[in-house]
């Protein structure tokens, strides 16, 4: 009886082609694959590869999943089994505010010896890297707004942190941090005038290229600021007329891999009503165009809801169990998990990041920890 070949032993499919299969398979897998033989090594840890991989999750809703915190229970929810909530092997061991997630990093805010660190982190891969924010002096953040946002510029493949500092009085009136994952390193950008004030700590929406907050104008009124990588400045879009007029409340999302609003109103205590709005954006004239997309009717009404890159929301109608309802199939999946203190969508990915290190394996310390008698 002949000996069985070995996998590496089989004529060697064309690169590309080898490409195409294997882009269609799990991290999990890709990882034991990069293991087994140095050339698959080689094409998965390939920078075109890794991009053709990210594509193709990232535009089918079977592999998307939602990263909840609670406080306590942090888990990660797959779209199409929400009733398994997944552990993950978290870097910080101290509290941390989820901010979101891009291309699966996720970005995280946590506090070390009262000084703030930012942490990026691919669960995916088990790896993350943390660094202190720049200048964080109270002196200096005490005199004014401080609001932090995370993104990706495509065309130089890197993903950014930015610090906003919208000081009261003095000149100039805004100061922009910008951390630079490639160059690992931060810069200052001085804007001469203060033309909003952003609402929240933290940025809103995280879509490829720019990052929303909802933000006050000079006048009040309530717009979104839209900072565009790419030439590092904000662009300031007013709402839709109809959002202001008829809608109760509306939250940004991102939508099917766009920006959008769900704009929510109830016509009475058990029926809702949410329309999604889209934009288009021309940076290079400074003009944006909304059209609304899509209204879904509800046979019941919320207090609060969430929208996810699917089309999917998750809502909450105290006091009962927040549950994941599909707008077009009309479908409901109790979550089992409440209160949520976030919510972010999340797509597995090997995206990597310079200075990246492994995650100690949290789980197993805890497993001990609860255990003594097998610790010993």
């Amino acid at each position: 009886m002949k000996k069985a070949r070995r996998i590496t032993d089989i004529p060697c499919l064309h690169e590309e082609i080898l490409g195409v299969i294997f882009s269609r398979l799990p991290v999990k897998t890709l990882l034991r694959l990069k293991c087994s033989y140095k050339g698959y090594c080689d094409l998965i840890s390939s920078p075109w590869f890794m991009t053709l991989h990210r594509k193709r999750f990232s535009s089918d809703p079977d592999n998307h999943c939602i990263f909840v915190q609670t406080g306590k229970i942090n888990r990660l929810i797959r779209l199409q089994n929400p009733g398994n909530l997944i552990k993950l092997n978290e870097p910080c061991r101290t509290d941390y505010t989820v901010i979101g997630s891009i291309n699966g990093l996720i970005w995280l805010v946590t506090n070390i010896a009262s000084r703030q660190w930012i942490c990026l982190w691919n669960p995916s891969i088990n790896q993350y890297k943390m660094f202190p924010v720049h200048n964080d002096n109270p002196e200096k953040t005490r005199k004014c707004d401080v609001s932090m946002g995370f993104g990706y510029e495509k065309g130089s493949d890197d993903y950014k942190v930015i610090r906003v500092l919208s000081y009261k009085t003095g000149w100039p009136l805004t100061i922009l941090e910008i951390y630079s994952t490639n160059s690992d390193s931060w810069k200052e950008v001085k804007s001469h005038s203060r033309l909003i004030k952003l609402n929240t700590c933290f940025c809103n929406v995280i879509v490829e290229g720019l990052t929303y907050w909802v933000a006050k104008d000079l006048d009040g009124s309530t717009v979104l600021a839209s900072f565009v990588w790419s030439i590092e400045k904000f662009f300031i879009i007013p709402l839709p007329e109809e959002v202001i007029t008829k809608s109760q409340t509306f939250v940004a999302t991102n939508y099917h891999g766009s920006f959008a609003l769900l704009a929510y109103s109830s016509p009475s205590k058990f029926k809702a009503c949410v329309d999604v709005w889209e934009i288009e954006l021309d940076i290079s004239a400074e003009e944006c165009d909304w059209k609304k997309k899509d209204t879904f009717h509800t046979d019941f009404g919320f207090s609060m809801h969430w929208g996810l890159t699917g089309g999917d929301i998750v809502v909450e109608n105290a006091p009962n169990m927040p549950f994941l309802f599909n707008v077009t199939t009309k479908q409901r999946w109790e979550m089992g998990i409440n209160p949520i203190l976030s919510l972010s969508n999340y797509t597995e990915s090997l995206v990597s990041i310079k200075g990246f290190r492994r995650v100690r394996n949290q789980l197993k310390r805890k497993r001990k920890a609860s255990n003594p008698v097998r610790a010993r």
